[in-house]
């Protein structure tokens, strides 16, 4: 009731930014909200309509900027929420934000955004964000645009009112199959751009500016959710071999750095090195961030525990293929385990499965209440240059992990050859 003063998680799902729902089951609040928070999701714009520059549109805009309409949607529900929540029981002065993949993203974005200051505390990033090639690689508007007059030339539109007539179902049309790559001529739109307003610069020059939202950050990943050549070895040789193609002359490091003389170490250090690599380099990079142009900490978490399959209702799916995939960690952060039951018992859920889910949300609330989650079930280490270490989330117990320094600078500093194989998609929902 008004006058509660309760923390506040605020969630932003992900989809690629070209698909996606608040109203999931997955996405729902009740178990956060019975245990002691405010919970908030949303819905915003996506694809074409949450994400398009095009010429006309920056030159009507007083702004002088276009696209970001999917970040302005964000701002002006966290807008809302400072100015409502405490009429539902919430603490403005308590909000976090949270997303998941896109989502992830999306908050990344409003920590650099002079637009989101003041809107929230905390950070939570799970699976994704903008720093996985170090936060500089946010397109520029003058380059978006075009792909913005790419759409109208594509609608056979005469210009911007044109387009503005133009059914929605046309522009999904357009935008379809291009969550993980485009096909039938079809246009991904779907990135936040340099605008000058939403985005002055890059999230990084942003950082080094000391211009973003100095608030902490949980940034973390599920333990198999990132796939490539490395990952998929099945043996020594082919692990080798993927080495060479994906290092070239940089493979004797690596493989000094991830050594495997079996076929099962060829399979152990090849998700290892997926993992430390894609997902695991973006939080990493978030934190040197942090560290180097802020004062919050960050907390960076590693969930290996793996979903248990029932195989009566997932007959195709082996647990040791699957592993801890894309989105996997999402019910254990809001206890919405039961939603992948709703239709078909997919899930064999344990107490142990059941108790982690507890303590993660309990770690959730606290970071709401206090800015730090650890609590007496789960203590998390702030990351730091000096003492690298991530909390690992498995049953039947939590721990805490050293990273190993000398393979996360080598990621940075060595990016791979394309890979045949791309991150794997949350299809296990």
């Amino acid at each position: 009731k008004a006058g509660d003063k309760l923390p506040v998680v605020v969630y932003i799902y992900g989809g690629g930014s070209t698909i996606g729902s608040s109203g999931m089951a997955l996405y729902g609040g009740e178990d956060v909200a019975k245990r002691g928070a405010g919970f908030v999701n949303f819905n915003y714009r996506l694809g074409i309509l949450g994400y398009m520059s095009h010429p006309e549109l920056t030159a009507e805009s007083p702004n002088h900027a276009s696209g970001n309409y999917a970040g302005l949607d964000q701002v002006a529900a966290l807008k809302w929420i400072q100015a409502n929540i405490d009429k539902f029981g919430g603490d403005p002065s308590k909000v976090i934000i949270s997303g998941q993949s896109a989502g992830a993203g999306a908050v990344s974005t409003l920590q650099a955004s002079p637009l989101a200051k003041g809107l929230f505390r905390g950070v939570v990033a799970m699976s994704g964000g903008v720093w996985g090639q170090g936060g500089d690689n946010t397109p520029k508007l003058v380059d978006t645009e075009k792909t913005g007059v790419l759409v109208q030339t594509t609608l056979k539109a005469a210009n911007l009112e044109a387009m503005r007539n133009v059914p929605a179902d046309r522009l999904l049309a357009l935008q379809e199959d291009c969550q993980l790559g485009c096909t039938n001529g079809n246009i991904r739109v779907g990135s936040t751009v340099v605008d000058g307003w939403f985005m002055p610069d890059t999230p990084a020059k942003i950082f080094a500016a000391g211009k973003q939202s100095d608030v902490p950050v949980i940034a973390g990943f599920a333990n198999d959710e990132s796939r490539n050549d490395l990952s998929s070895a099945k043996t020594v040789a082919d692990y080798n071999a993927a080495a060479e193609r994906l290092y070239k002359d940089k493979a004797p490091e690596f493989l000094r750095l991830y050594p495997a003389k079996t076929d099962a170490e060829a399979n152990l250090m090849g998700r290892a090195a997926a993992r430390e690599g894609m997902v695991g380099k973006g939080a990493r990079n978030w934190a040197v961030a942090q560290a180097k142009w802020g004062k919050a900490p960050v907390y960076i978490y590693d969930l290996v525990r793996v979903h248990p399959f029932n195989p009566a209702a997932l007959p195709a799916d082996r647990p040791d293929q699957v592993g801890a995939y894309h989105t996997s960690d999402v019910p254990y952060w809001f206890g919405t385990q039961d939603a992948l039951n709703m239709w078909r018992p997919t899930r064999n859920w344990t107490p142990d499965d059941r108790r982690l889910s507890a303590d993660m949300t309990a770690s959730l609330i606290t970071f709401a209440n206090t800015g730090d989650p650890a609590t007496a079930r789960i203590a998390w280490p702030a990351w730091s240059p000096s003492k690298e270490a991530l909390v690992e989330l498995d049953v039947p117990a939590v721990r805490v992990a050293p990273m190993p320094t000398a393979r996360w600078t080598f990621h940075v500093a060595n990016a791979p050859a394309p890979s045949t194989q791309t991150a794997a998609r949350n299809t296990r929902d």
